[in-house]
């Protein structure tokens, strides 16, 4: 794990009749800061003006990192401003205020911490330049100027780097060999498969895997939207909406590891829509069918959504529809929310898919200025297993996987449990002792009945 210390660039005064800022490039900085910014408040009362300190540079955060948690910090003390708890600092979304918890600034320079943030870290981060601190800058006493000095404020971001590894095919021969993902987080299972394993050699990172390889077993699999996901939008410049002044993919996130039949919420009435009218954006959910063989045959494929839409009107500013995709390339046809209560529909046309395909199946929901909300997806998939597998579990280092021609010509299965193992050696008693077998097709004798046993 690594930690990043993100800090504010700019501010916002409530008052620029009353409030004045000097040295402000001193609390850009994070809270080892021993310089200060001083907010002058000269108006002879005790009415309430604020500062908010916002800018923080989330862009400073590693690409791909993956946030394990995170604290929101300032540095600051006092003079002639009121030290009552109901004037203490708050975190904000513009100039609405964000649940939070700290307390108030006292006359010595002191690192506080904000606690009961009513935000998560993807609200936050999609709040971006919006978010910030507010410090309250009234006067204890009307007739005493009031000062606050800033020394800095940070976010501090505990994160990972997800290790990823490489899998790759090197294959000189006619056969088709696929594995499930080429470029899987430290952890995941891989699954090599192949059409074949007739005079073909099979080696990964130069180990000989041929006879670990098993027959491919036909099989269904339901998933739901898993907690990756990507958005986009129509035109720079559109965005997520909850409210007028309240921007994010909190409500569209509620499907997330929800199906249609067990929806986050058969109440539940948050829609999500766009801004500027006229402009649409959309979320992608993804899902896991790593685990079907590249070599399957898709016998059926069927999704069902559990959501509504905002407004009954059907037209360009009136936008909950979705749509299957395979990556960026869609699939059947776009299909709209009808009705303006929770229901589950099932998706008229997901399209036809292969397996592959189905690696990087994702269903985008597209909301407008009317948007709408989706509160639970389930896709399933019925799959004809073709050929056999070999799984790389837990997956800790690159894989190179190679594949030639010249190996061995016939393999024995034997059923065990219902699946069938390739067997890695076999052996044949010739008077009396046991001798491997190079030659399998000698193995059994015709006109001779054999059981397992």
């Amino acid at each position: 794990m690594a930690t990043i210390r993100l800090v504010p660039s700019t501010y916002y005064l409530s008052s620029n009749t009353y409030l004045s800022v000097s040295n402000a490039a001193n609390m850009y900085h994070n809270t080892d800061n021993t310089t200060y910014a001083t907010v002058t408040n000269s108006q002879t009362g005790t009415t309430s003006y604020y500062i908010y300190i916002r800018g923080f540079n989330f862009d400073s955060l590693p690409s791909g990192a993956i946030v394990n948690g995170f604290r929101v910090l300032l540095k600051a003390r006092e003079s002639g401003i009121s030290t009552s708890s109901s004037y203490a600092p708050k975190l904000c979304h513009g100039t609405s205020q964000i649940t939070s918890t700290m307390s108030a600034i006292s006359t010595t320079a002191t690192v506080h911490e904000f606690t009961d943030i009513g935000a998560d870290w993807e609200d936050i981060v999609g709040y971006g330049s919006d978010f910030g601190i507010r410090i309250n800058c009234r006067r204890a006493s009307r007739n005493t100027t009031g000062y606050m000095y800033i020394y800095g404020a940070e976010i501090e971001v505990d994160y990972t780097i997800p290790i990823h590894h490489s899998v790759t095919i090197q294959n000189s021969t006619s056969a088709t060999v696929e594995a499930s993902d080429t470029n899987p987080y430290e952890g995941d299972d891989v699954i090599i498969s192949t059409n074949t394993l007739s005079g073909l050699t099979i080696k990964d990172n130069g180990v000989d895997i041929t006879s670990q390889f098993v027959q491919a077993q036909d099989g269904s699999v339901s998933a739901v939207p898993g907690t990756q996901f990507t958005t986009g939008f129509s035109a720079s410049g559109a965005n997520f909406y909850q409210s007028s002044s309240t921007t994010g993919t909190d409500w569209l996130e509620y499907a997330i590891g929800n199906s249609a039949e067990s929806p986050y919420s058969t109440s539940n009435t948050s829609n999500t829509y766009v801004k500027p009218e006229g402009d649409t954006g959309w979320i992608n959910y993804q899902f896991d069918f790593d685990d079907i063989p590249s070599s399957a045959t898709i016998k059926s494929v069927s999704v069902k959504v559990y959501g509504a839409r905002e407004n009954s009107t059907i037209d360009t500013s009136h936008v909950a529809r979705f749509q299957c995709y395979s990556g960026s390339t869609a699939k059947g046809t776009i299909q709209n929310f009808t009705s303006t209560s929770n229901s589950l529909v099932t998706v008229t046309d997901p399209g036809t898919w292969t397996a592959s395909e189905l690696h990087n199946a994702q269903l985008r929901f597209e909301v407008g200025y009317y948007g709408g909300r989706m509160l639970g997806i389930t896709w399933t998939v019925t799959y004809e297993a073709d050929g056999y597998t070999y799984t790389i579990a837990n997956i800790a280092t690159d894989h190179t996987i190679v594949v030639t021609s010249g190996g061995v010509t016939t393999t024995m299965y034997l059923k065990v449990n219902g699946s069938w193992i390739a067997a890695s050696k076999v052996y044949k008693k010739v008077n009396g002792s046991w001798v491997q077998q190079s030659d399998l097709t000698a193995v059994f004798n015709s006109g001779t009945n054999y059981k397992k046993g």
